[in-house]
């Protein structure tokens, strides 16, 4: 038996009986068993609530890890450090590149790896084989063997005959497809937003008309065979007036934005940091803006850390060759304060319910009876994210060495307590 009192937390989380209030939770075998003050129980053991958050355990829709294949970029067990660090309980992880996951073997492989690690490993597979955007994989053998979405991770499907034969297919199916809205043709060799910056560094731009055309014509075929689509990596104020219009004609869409783009833009890139070639690209000023309204409003229903860690020879070269991606998984809680100071129901939906409703995923909530699925934090807290407190192997950490605020206090999965990580204890 295993038994947990967290004492005197503020409870954020709208399906609660006790959300926006300080309690007690009791949690027992991985169950809340009691919720309230002066509960009259003893625990294993006792968690000091005082000024901080309880919410339903994150989610996070997309994290890249190398394992199998490329291990040294990240494995399952350095990811889930840095997730749980995070605030994560669960992460949705396309995994490896040898083998590729476009198989129900594949998925399997991963399922078993992620086993008793301090996050839930939702394991993605390929929507095509090899991931190259030809001919679709084998879907449902991989969600027989445990696959929780599909994603062709930076690789856009455009042929749009495969696009609706895999609407129709996935409509079947509970785990979701999900799309990354990116027309490469009309950014050839382009390696950062399209703009005054770009022109100004001498970079080849991509426009966010590469985005906004890619996404109006899959919202198109779903509005047409009438099935819900998902999308991921929206970055453009084109793209979330896009969404807007479609969810108010009835279009089922649901949309993710990377954390780092509701912090950065383009001017961040005049220093060439490779840190900050990600995709897709961080754009405007007006785009950012856009990007927090979409969220606030609704219009955008998810926060994902877009986590693509990569090694020093893949970041340690000139801006145009360096490999896309930031290593961010560990800091998304930092980057929505940083870059918007959100409010604490912004941050529950869009870091819990949002990426739940997204995957397909039945909800929680933080009432008695309930699995204890939770993050721990204090939205005020600061602290320096120190070379010691990367949990990740990534080295392409944009906010590395930078005093953050928001600290992630812990979380509890399954009934276990994760403590806090050092970064919060040394506080």
């Amino acid at each position: 038996m295993t038994s947990i009192l967290i004492s005197s937390v503020q409870i954020i989380d709208p399906e609660s009986a006790y959300h926006g209030k300080q309690t007690d939770i009791f949690i027992k075998n991985g169950i809340i068993e009691s919720m309230g003050s002066d509960l009259g129980v003893t625990a294993d053991s006792e968690v000091n609530g005082s000024g901080q958050i309880a919410n339903t355990g994150w989610l996070d829709v997309i994290s890249y890890c190398g394992e199998p294949g490329e291990e040294w970029k990240e494995d399952l067990k350095s990811l889930s450090a840095a997730a749980q660090a995070g605030g994560f309980t669960h992460v949705g992880v396309l995994a490896g590149n040898n083998p590729l996951p476009d198989h129900a073997a594949a998925i399997s492989s991963i399922r078993r790896s992620g086993d008793g690690l301090p996050v839930h490993i939702l394991p993605l597979g390929n929507i095509t084989r090899e991931g190259k955007g030809q001919e679709m994989a084998e879907l449902n053998d991989m969600v027989n063997a445990g696959a929780a979405g599909f994603s062709d991770g930076d690789n856009p499907i455009s042929d749009t005959g495969l696009i609706s034969r895999l609407m129709e297919y996935a409509s079947g199916l509970k785990p979701p497809i999900l799309f990354f809205p990116y027309d490469k043709k009309l950014a050839p060799g382009g390696r950062m937003h399209d703009g005054i910056v770009s022109t100004s560094l001498g970079l080849k731009g991509m426009p966010a008309v590469s985005e906004s055309t890619a996404l109006d014509q899959i919202l198109q075929i779903a509005a047409w065979l009438k099935v819900p689509v998902r999308m991921v990596r929206v970055s453009s104020a084109e793209t979330v007036d896009i969404i807007r219009k479609a969810k108010a004609a009835g279009i089922d869409v649901k949309a993710a934005v990377p954390v780092l783009n509701l912090l950065f833009t383009d001017e961040h890139l005049e220093t060439f940091n490779e840190n900050h070639k990600v995709l897709p690209p961080y754009r405007t000023e007006k785009d950012r803006a856009a990007l927090w309204q979409g969220l606030s409003d609704g219009t955008i229903d998810a926060v994902m850390s877009n986590h693509h860690p990569q090694d020093i020879e893949n970041k340690a070269v000139e801006f145009e060759y360096a490999g896309w991606g930031a290593s961010s998984v560990q800091t998304v809680l930092q980057a929505m304060t940083g870059g918007g100071r959100p409010d604490l129901n912004l941050i529950a939906s869009a870091l819990s319910s949002g990426p739940r409703k997204l995957m397909g995923l039945p909800k929680v909530s933080l009432n008695p009876g309930q699995p204890a699925d939770i993050t721990l934090f204090s939205p005020t807290a600061e602290w320096v994210f120190e070379p010691s407190v990367n949990y990740s192997k990534g080295v392409n950490q944009p906010l590395l060495g930078k005093t953050l605020k928001g600290m992630v206090t812990g979380t509890v999965k399954a009934g276990v307590c994760f403590a806090t990580t050092p970064a919060v204890r040394n506080a």
